[in-house]
């Protein structure tokens, strides 16, 4: 028997013949402490219903945070949510679909739904449409120093509101960022400075405190990266991150180093986004969940979730069943507990660790391994142990007798084996091994596939294998 490498990233470039791996809803995790394996993989968070608001999605972008209570945009509406899930709507949109941007300053929350501007009063209650005259429409909206700042659409200007009142605005209170002629395409308050991404190139400014506008520009910070999707921009483990693009190229994810924007896509994930119709819609979402900082990055179009881990600088994927990518499409953190808002109905979700399914519907977690080979030599498998917990099944019902399939592929995961199961232990049965024999031979190298989909506690640490070498 010898150890193989089993656990991993997801990477799968252009040819699975050089590299097929993937982690489907199994976030890898690095032993700090000198444990029995260096990485290991265990299940992400199921969702549980905390609100079910109504049919139309939850628009992406529609969840928020202000003092003690969750706020949603679900189609044209807009609700006020407590702490056990009851809620009230309190406004009324004039748009129904398209991602929305929210910020506030701590009595007001400015609402940008891509034409229209609203002003929700966390005191009063009151929600109004912005009907001043000299507000243009604006995408997004960021809060800094006093001020509600959003961009005015289709150019590279942005506008600021009267101090602390997003209500009363000027039209002299405007700015164009002037190094490049892109258009202006998100903007965040981050650090005390604002950030303004363009097509192509990204800006930064300070509070100079003039009084006639109180934000200039850094003139010695040049960054020739813009966003490839205006959604893709999220504050992330004190930095910012979003999919770049610049004048050569687009499709990479960056992530910021003082004001030096560092590639953190790899390869093998800038060729998976290559390969999907358009990028523009991309979205994401950032949490810390239980010491891992992650970003998910969804495409649409492209029906794919990529989680980045800080902790590890690894990329895998979430997923849902029957879905394709991970049917989150807003975030919120409330009352210590983290929420997603669905994109397919009106349903708000918390993520729980100790819960194995999403909403009754079974997350399937997929580990698809590094090659196994040994050059040229044909190799003969005689056993594979899968390191995994077992004697986790629960009291009854799926899950009560969990079972682990495995199949594999001799030509670089383009065609596939059957489905091979066996038993991970019923409760309390730990000492229960996960194990498939009679594996069959390979002459170019093999590689296999591990998935769990029962509702429990899924961890794999490793793999042994028992071969013999052919000439």
């Amino acid at each position: 028997m010898a150890r193989i490498g089993f656990v991993g990233p997801s990477y799968t470039g252009r040819s699975t013949n050089i590299n097929a791996q993937r982690t489907l809803n199994l976030i890898p995790e690095v032993d700090q402490a000198d444990g029995k394996t260096v990485l290991s993989l265990f299940g992400r968070p199921g969702l549980v219903l905390f609100a079910y608001l109504g049919a139309p999605p939850i628009r992406t972008n529609g969840t928020k945070t202000v003092k003690g209570k969750m706020y949603a945009v679900m189609g044209d509406k807009f609700f006020e949510i407590l702490g056990n899930g009851v809620f009230t709507q309190k406004g009324t949109l004039l748009t129904s679909t398209g991602a929305v941007s929210m910020d506030d300053n701590g009595t007001q929350i400015m609402l940008i739904d891509g034409t229209y501007g609203y002003i929700y009063n966390v005191n009063t209650g009151v929600f109004a449409q912005i009907t001043d005259p000299d507000f243009p429409g604006a995408d997004v909206v960021t809060f800094m120093d006093g001020y509600f700042i959003f961009n005015k659409i289709n150019t590279g200007s942005f506008m600021i509101t009267s101090l602390y009142d997003g209500t009363a605005i000027d039209a002299l209170d405007i700015k164009t960022a002037e190094r490049d002629p892109d258009n202006l395409v998100n903007l965040v308050n981050d650090h005390g400075e604002l950030w303004l991404f363009g097509e192509y190139t990204t800006e930064v400014y300070y509070n100079s405190g003039n009084a006639d506008f109180p934000f200039d520009r850094k003139n010695d910070v040049v960054i020739e990266e813009g966003l490839a999707a205006r959604w893709s921009l999220a504050k992330y483990d004190n930095s910012l991150i979003w999919l770049a693009q610049s004048k050569n190229g687009k499709g990479y994810v960056v992530r910021a180093n003082g004001y030096a924007p560092q590639r953190i896509s790899t390869p093998a994930i800038e060729y998976q986004i290559s390969t999907y119709p358009t990028i523009g819609d991309a979205y994401a979402l950032s949490f810390v969940y239980q010491g891992h900082p992650l970003y998910l990055l969804t495409f649409p179009t492209g029906n794919a979730t990529w989680a980045y881990d800080a902790s590890t600088g690894l990329w895998h994927e979430w997923g849902s069943y029957g879905v394709g990518r991970f049917r989150a499409g807003s975030y919120a953190f409330f009352n210590g507990k983290h929420y997603v808002g669905d994109h397919l109905d009106g349903d708000i979700y918390e993520m729980k660790p100790e819960v194995y399914d999403d909403r009754g519907d079974p997350i399937e977690r997929i580990r698809r391994t590094q090659y196994i080979h040994q050059g040229a030599n044909p190799l003969f498998i005689h056993r594979l142990t899968v390191d995994m917990e077992t004697g986790v099944g629960i009291a009854s019902g799926q899950g009560s007798d969990p079972q682990a399939m495995l199949r594999w592929s001799d030509d670089g995961g383009h065609t596939w084996s059957n489905e091979h199961w066996t038993g991970i232990g019923a409760m309390g049965k730990y000492q229960k091994q996960a194990i498939w024999n009679r594996l069959g031979h390979t002459r170019s190298g093999r590689v296999f596939e591990l998935k769990v989909s029962d509702p429990i506690k899924t961890v794999i640490l490793g793999a042994d294998i028992e071969l013999t070498e052919g000439r």
